[in-house]
């Protein structure tokens, strides 16, 4: 498992197969993701502390936003094609 790091923390991918791919995600305190969506893949999180669950359909706008002064640590697992070059970042 390699750490990437990131502007807004870091990730690891624990898992992937054909049609999934499993994340362990830390968002450093006040850290956002970019503004995204994806033609071929959904997105379900699972917030570690608060254990919350939040879903990212298909082309659906998502970001992930940590307003806290505490780091925030979460499970993302992808559904279907988990292919970087499938993100679509919105341009400011």
């Amino acid at each position: 498992m390699r750490k990437v790091l990131k502007e807004w923390g870091w990730y690891k991918v624990l898992a992937k197969g054909n049609g999934f791919k499993v994340k362990l995600l830390y968002l450093k305190p006040f850290g956002k993701t970019s503004l995204q969506r994806h033609k071929h893949r959904s997105e379900i999180w699972i917030f570690l502390d608060s254990q919350e669950v939040k879903i990212a359909e298909r082309h659906q706008w998502h970001q992930l936003d940590n307003p806290s002064n505490k780091g925030l640590r979460l499970i993302e697992v992808q559904i279907g094609i988990c292919q970087e070059r499938d993100i679509e970042r919105q341009r400011k």
